[in-house]
């Protein structure tokens, strides 16, 4: 190897020395068989993901139609996957932080899917266009929802690495879920459903959250770890 090249590898060893995610070394990752440029503005997809996607494809035909919601997008890999399997939706991508919207407008121009999916800046569904309005036949999240308490025991490529955003969601863990609940609903078509990834040990308390406000015909699905994760 020239010199030039060994000074890149070592900066890149150096790199994952300390604790730096690979998947921000690429620059990319693969979600639902295609690839995703990510880096430290927006949350690294996981394989455990896939099982919402899987879950949302089961409830939205090959046929379907209508508007998708992705309730914190981040890197945009939920809202451009579904809406490169399902050709007949449109899809908006919503999330608090710009620079995640940057990350997820440049993802979407890369697999073509601009004219379909939009981004739009947004403090949870506050900031949807009143257009949007008992629109949404799917709506879709993978919120914040690591308790702060388990911070320190993260991996130090989450903990020190991954965008504090994306992973806590403050004090209540379950924030995002009481909103999703109760504000969901001004948004959503009739016969729409709304699907959302937890973390491990949450899927109870999440599934009375939701009963409680109303909603019916809850199920819960298993990720590859059988953890109940959707």
């Amino acid at each position: 190897m020239s010199e030039a090249e060994l000074d890149s590898y070592r900066t890149l060893v150096k790199r994952r020395a300390r604790r730096e995610p690979v998947a921000y070394i690429l620059g990319r990752r693969e979600f639902y068989g295609r690839d995703f440029a990510v880096d430290k503005r927006v949350l690294i997809p996981r394989p455990d993901t896939e099982v919402l996607i899987d879950e949302v494809l089961v409830r939205l035909p090959s046929d379907a139609t209508g508007v998708v919601v992705d309730y914190g997008t981040g890197s945009g890999a939920i809202a451009l996957t579904l809406a490169a399997e399902r050709p007949g939706l449109s899809v908006l991508g919503v999330d608090i932080s710009e620079d995640a919207l940057s990350a997820a407008r440049a993802n979407a121009d890369r697999l073509g899917l601009r004219d379909r999916v939009g981004f739009v800046r947004s403090d949870g569904l506050q900031g949807l266009p009143t257009r949007f309005l008992a629109q949404v036949v799917a709506l879709v999240a993978n919120p914040p929802y690591v308790p702060e308490e388990d911070r320190e025991g993260l991996m130090p490529e989450v903990r020190d690495h991954e965008p504090a955003s994306a992973l806590f969601a403050g004090p209540d863990p379950l924030l995002h879920y009481r909103r999703l609940a109760t504000e969901g609903p001004t948004w959503m078509h009739p016969g729409a459903f709304i699907s959302v990834e937890v973390g491990a040990g949450q899927s109870t308390a999440v599934s009375a959250l939701f009963e409680d406000a109303g909603w019916t015909g809850l199920s819960i699905r298993s990720d590859l770890g059988r953890h109940e994760r959707v």
